[in-house]
């Protein structure tokens, strides 16, 4: 038997904290002065209106996300989940990623599935942290 949990992680493109990702850029894949820079103005002060015929809506400030369509999206989401793994291996629980589509599993026996799942709630509970 499996346990196996479904995540869709397309809301971490909406949601990444810019500060969180400027810092794993800079500790885990050891960016600096103005390469880090250079991601720092790609994320902050950004914002957005829409223009339709002629009206224009207020100008929203984007606080948090990684920019969509981009070239850099992709691989700043895939930086930003990085540590998923890591979280995984705590657990014992196996990860398979596609995109922002993620499955956690884990294999038991019949008479451990509770054991499973309780493990599985308690790795999907540290990932939310």
């Amino acid at each position: 038997m499996s346990a196996l949990c479904l995540l869709d992680l397309a809301a971490v493109f909406d949601t990444a904290d810019h500060e969180l990702l400027l810092r794993r850029l800079e500790c885990q894949s050891g960016l600096y002065g103005i390469p880090l820079m250079w991601f720092q103005s790609h994320l902050l002060g950004r914002t957005y209106r829409v223009i339709y015929a002629s009206s224009t809506s207020s100008t929203i400030y984007i606080v948090c996300s990684v920019p969509h369509g981009s070239v850099l999206g992709p691989l700043l989401f895939v930086l930003y989940v990085a540590d998923l793994a890591d979280i995984m291996n705590r657990h014992g629980v196996s990860l398979h990623s596609f995109a922002d589509d993620t499955q956690l599993y884990l294999h038991c026996h019949r008479d451990d599935t509770t054991t499973a799942a309780t493990r599985l709630k308690e790795c999907i509970a540290d990932i939310s942290h």
